[in-house]
């Protein structure tokens, strides 16, 4: 008779294949020359930050719009007690925010050097091997001139910029 992995809380025996799967995995060997980042998207755009970069993730607080302001700084917003400027980068990268996608908060930065981005959905972890670096496509040159590096996964573009050059030049 084939051993049987018993489950706890009383529920039946895993068949042997099944118990198999639930032994612990065995973490992969990370590969020295793999560009971890964090990923994230606004509408089309497919964005990349070093994970020290960004800080937090929150849903959508609620947004205190400032007068005479450019568009892309939507106003402030009371995070845990500390007032960040929230920007959207969807028309600095002539795109439109994913109608399906949940809207969240990035905040990007530390301490007084944080502000908040809106982005689509949950941001992932993706991992590049050096080779997979490209030439990027033409940007908005707002952009093009925070754009740290570029790489291609599948058939799209991954974009990393110096966030802070970046929404620098939106409020100058």
């Amino acid at each position: 008779m084939a051993a049987t992995y018993q489950l706890p809380v009383g529920l039946p025996p895993l068949p042997p294949e099944l118990a198999a799967l639930a032994g612990v995995a065995v973490a992969a060997e990370p590969n020295p020359d793999e560009i971890v980042r964090q990923a994230f998207r606004i509408g089309q755009m497919h964005l990349l930050a070093p994970f020290d970069v960004s800080s937090e993730l929150t849903e959508m607080p609620a947004v205190y719009p400032l007068p005479r302001m450019p568009a892309n700084l939507l106003g402030l917003v009371n995070l845990h007690g500390r007032i960040l400027p929230l920007f959207d980068l969807a028309t600095l990268f002539e795109t439109e925010h994913m109608p399906r996608e949940k809207r969240m908060l990035l905040v990007i930065g530390h301490g007084n050097n944080a502000a908040g981005i809106v982005i689509d959905g949950l941001p992932r972890r993706m991992a590049f091997m050096p080779e997979a670096r490209i030439v990027p496509p033409a940007l908005p040159a707002a952009a093009a001139g925070a754009l740290r590096a570029s790489y291609s996964a599948g058939h799209d573009a991954w974009y990393e910029f110096d966030y802070a050059q970046l929404l620098d030049q939106l409020v100058s």
